[in-house]
């Protein structure tokens, strides 16, 4: 760029960000020159000789020597550092010193900090950017600067520094000296600086007493970048800038700016580009500031200078308004997982600055808001809920009615977490003028009408009819429609209604299979829906395959961790106990029970009325399995979690009588009818008076209070009081096939029931004891072809029918006592086959075995009581010589030995 003795001008302008190198660079030049051509006279004017004195004005220095010192032959080296604007000035005599330059004959030097400023001067050619220092001349740099105590720091570490400082010398140089003066090591410099900009502007600020950088110098100062003259000589580009500044300035997408004029940025991003401030990433489409750049702007924002003017902090104000603006309306919707940068983003643009104003306030509640859908479609509900919770606290109170929705996702996060109050509060305090906001708000009172049970559900069902008149007469959508039918189906499954509640899910399901395909989540939801209303129905088969649908849907689209995901994975396994034969059908339920509850616990909470229907589920199995112990122990920590849960009256919540009615269950059989009396009575009772209006009469009656009712009969015929219990067997029969069908499996189950508490007082019906006889086992077969169809001929509702039907056979006597040994053998291996040797079925069907075939010869006598003996220790294994299951089965083999003492 410059030969010795050239005749023609050379123009050549050295340009980099501040503390770069550049006067390092040009030293360097000019001692290779005076070494070359000693002769060639060399005049150097830096930034200081260029500003003003008392009796000058600025460049007067420059502009004498231009006029007479300097000759052709000699070498101008120019420091402009961000003074460069004083050569374009105009002097009393209207000259500018950039023309006197242009006019000069010799070599002219150039040290600039912008491409766009030396080009002024030397044009488009002939400008040398100066780079990054390499690795290991930033390394050497350090160590020169570093005190011996230092000096220990390993390579890495020294490399994280210089890596830090943008491999900048000027930078370099001052870490080196904030270590070495403050007697710090290299590794807590490290830490501390990367923990967050205000230890950075402290570390390369003042640290009295030990470091005191000049402004000018200093990195966080005028010696990288002078941010008030940039933004005096370059106000309409400050405005990027500052919102750059704003946003992080670290990989900041382009689309961000999307709104701004397309020529304009071009034109900013070419001086930008220029001053070395901010890089553009073509690829990823984003921009960049220097690091040091950005700590400049950091801190002459923090310190407040005194030249800032009122109508400056209002510009900033502005632009950071504009720029929160632009960020909400581009942040990710909540089907985007790319989102970290986005989040830390958000962080920094809000920290630290005032919401001022209620555009500002809603554009940061819709950022909560996306990040609130964003944690609710991962199934993370409680982050969902603090997020939705900022987003309420940052709008306007009250909240305007164009920011509705963000209410409404607060309220259904309230409802799925089953934080029922705080909903209700809520509800309480939104009032929607008109039009959907309405209907949504009549919508969640009857969900909250559903979650306590309130007036038997009614109240709940005649609200959900409203909201779905009003949908199918106004103009809202199908997916409205599909929402209020499928809302109503479920509050008609809660009230006992099932095929009612089957045929509204079933139109939600085809209306939503229609318009929005099989796979979207408010289709695989109906499907669940669906599953559950089949499953209370009676019809398991079809129950299962729409609940299979539903979790391999919501495994696909929500992950296999999700909330939804898990409800109908519970559920799935809740049918397969229901339908469940053997020991590795339970082993299946119970591991899916297990993963579902434990996953739900963490991300909900372990008081979530699902959790606890998790454990209420466990203990069913645990109770079929014949595990008596562990099946209380279950059901009373279900208990005590619902008689604390979020309803109003949480004592006799549909769910607290549910655990109590399993509880009276587990008393019966492994204590016996007397000890399940009281419980079963105050289950009975309180299911009638919180489920129905109490009559036992016509269509007022609710299928668990029916339960309750069959439940009762058989503890009172337990108890030798026969009449009561035939009269409530007879009632419950009844009601359930009015209310469930015919077909219904709990109808089939009260029918063979009603047979055997009616066997078990055929002393009152000596007279017509035949035709009784035939009048029992019409109802056990009609219940066991019911039951066999339903469950298949080994499940244990089958095998407790055949059991009854066995026994009144042994009743008749005759050649019937032929057919009960057939059907006790049967029934025996079936337990057996099925769960085990040590199973409490097993073990009495054993015993009854052992009875049909003593009773029907002599010669078995010796294997009958071999069976008895094995049914009795067997019971003393499984649950101890003393529990009362023992000490009943050990009765009735002594009762055996008073009947069929040894031949």
């Amino acid at each position: 760029m410059w030969n010795p003795g050239q005749i023609s001008q050379a123009r050549i302008a050295i340009v980099g960000l501040g503390g770069i190198g550049k006067t390092e660079l040009a030293i360097e030049f000019v001692h290779r020159v005076r070494h070359i051509s000693p002769t060639t006279p060399v005049f150097w004017f830096g930034p200081d000789d260029l500003k003003s004195t008392d009796e000058s004005v600025p460049g007067s220095q420059l502009d004498e020597c231009l006029k007479s010192e300097c000759g052709s032959d000699g070498m101008l080296v120019l420091d402009t550092g961000d003074d460069f604007e004083v050569l374009l000035q105009s002097n009393a005599n209207s000259e500018r010193l950039i023309d006197s330059l242009h006019s000069f004959e010799g070599t002219i030097i150039l040290l600039a900090r912008s491409s766009q400023n030396a080009s002024e001067l030397t044009g488009s050619h002939g400008i040398c950017e100066i780079g990054d220092l390499e690795v290991e001349a930033s390394v050497t740099l350090f160590r020169n600067h570093l005190s011996p105590d230092a000096s220990t720091a390993t390579e890495t570490q020294i490399q994280e520094v210089v890596a830090l400082m943008a491999y900048l010398p000027r930078a370099i140089i001052q870490a080196a000296e904030v270590i070495s003066r403050t007697g710090m090591k290299v590794s807590q410099f490290l830490d501390m600086y990367q923990r967050a900009d205000q230890f950075k502007l402290r570390m390369l600020g003042k640290l009295e007493p030990v470091s005191s950088p000049e402004h000018n110098l200093s990195v966080i100062g005028r010696g990288v970048f002078d941010v008030r003259k940039f933004r005096k000589t370059y106000h309409k580009f400050s405005r990027f800038l500052y919102q750059l500044y704003f946003l992080g300035g670290d990989s900041v997408p382009w689309k961000i700016f999307s709104s701004a004029d397309p020529l304009d940025m071009v034109i900013t991003m070419v001086l930008l580009r220029g001053h070395f401030l901010v890089t553009e990433d073509a690829t990823n489409q984003t921009y960049t500031f220097h690091p040091l750049v950005y700590l400049a702007i950091r801190n002459s924002l923090g310190v407040g200078e005194s030249t800032e003017t009122e109508d400056d902090i209002m510009e900033e104000r502005k632009w950071y308004e504009d720029i929160v603006l632009a960020f909400s309306r581009e942040y990710p919707d909540s089907n985007q997982d790319s989102r970290a940068w986005w989040k830390q983003c958000f962080a920094h643009l809000i920290g630290g600055y005032s919401l001022h104003n209620d555009s500002l306030k809603a554009a940061v509640a819709t950022i909560y808001h996306r990040e609130s859908t964003y944690f609710k479609r991962k199934g993370m509900y409680v982050e969902a809920l603090k997020m939705i919770e900022l987003a309420r606290h940052t709008l306007p109170d009250p909240t305007p009615p164009e920011q509705l929705a963000i209410v409404q996702e607060h309220v259904a996060l309230l409802f799925s977490l089953a934080k029922y109050r705080d909903m209700h509060e809520i509800l309480q305090r939104t009032s929607p003028e008109k039009g959907p906001g309405v209907l949504w708000k009549k919508r969640m009172q009857a969900k909250l009408e559903q979650a306590d049970c309130a007036n038997q559900y009614d109240s709940a069902i005649e609200m959900f009819r409203q909201v779905l008149l009003s949908a199918e007469t106004s103009d809202e959508s199908e997916t409205s429609i599909s929402l209020s039918m499928d809302d109503l189906g479920m509050a008609l499954m809660y009230k006992g209604r099932f095929r009612d509640a089957a045929s509204e899910c079933r139109k939600a399901l085809a209306e939503r299979k229609t318009s929005l395909g099989s796979s979207y989540p408010d289709t695989l939801t109906s499907c669940h829906n669906l599953a559950e209303i089949l499953k209370r129905d009676g019809q398991i088969s079809e129950a299962l395959r729409y609940i299979q649908g539903a979790l391999v849907g919501r495994e696909s689209i929500l992950g296999v961790d999700h909330p939804e995901t898990l409800h109908s994975r519970f559920v799935k396994a809740s049918i397969l106990r229901c339908k469940a034969v053997s020991t590795n059908d339970f082993d299946e339920a119970e591991t899916l029970v297990l993963g579902c509850m434990d996953r739900l616990s963490s991300v909900m909470s372990s008081s979530h009325p699902l959790v606890i229907s998790c454990r209420s589920e466990l203990a069913l199995i645990m109770f079929a399995r014949g595990n008596y112990e562990m099946a209380e122990q279950m059901n009373q920590a279900a208990l005590n979690a619902r008689e604390q849960g979020p309803w109003l009256e949480a004592s006799t919540h549909p769910d607290t009588l549910t655990s109590k009615h399993q509880l009276a269950e587990v008393f019966r059989l492994k204590e016996g009818c007397k000890s399940a009396d009281v419980l079963s009575e105050t289950v009975f009772t309180d299911r009638t008076a919180v489920l129905t209006n109490g009559t036992l009469a016509e269509n007022d009656f609710h299928p668990d209070q029916l339960t309750s009712l069959h439940h009762r009969a058989i503890v009172l015929s337990g108890l030798k009081q026969h009449l009561p219990a035939l009269q409530k067997i007879d009632l419950a029969l009844t009601a359930r096939k009015a209310l469930l069908g015919d077909d219904h499996p709990d109808v089939y189950m009260s029918m063979t029931w009603k047979g055997e508490i009616m066997r078990a007082q055929l002393p009152r019906y000596q007279s017509e004891r035949v035709q009784t006889l035939d009048t029992i086992e019409s109802l056990h077969k009609q219940a066991l072809e019911g039951l066999s169809w339903i469950f298949g001929p080994e499940h244990r509702s089958t095998l407790q029918c055949a059991t009854n039907l066995a026994l009144l056979k042994n009743e008749r006597g005759g050649s019937s006592k032929a057919e009960a040994e057939t059907m006790y053998r049967q029934i025996y291996k079936s337990y057996q086959r099925n769960l085990g040797d040590l199973h409490p079925e097993t073990l009495k069907a054993k015993g009854r075995y052992a009875e049909s075939i003593r009773a029907s010869s002599v010669s078995n006598h010796s294997q009958a009581k071999k069976l008895w003996r094995e049914s009795c220790a067997g019971f003393a294994k499984a649950y101890g010589p003393d529990a009362w299951v023992t000490v009943k089965a050990y009765k009735e083999y002594e009762k055996f030995l008073r009947t069929y003492p040894d031949p």
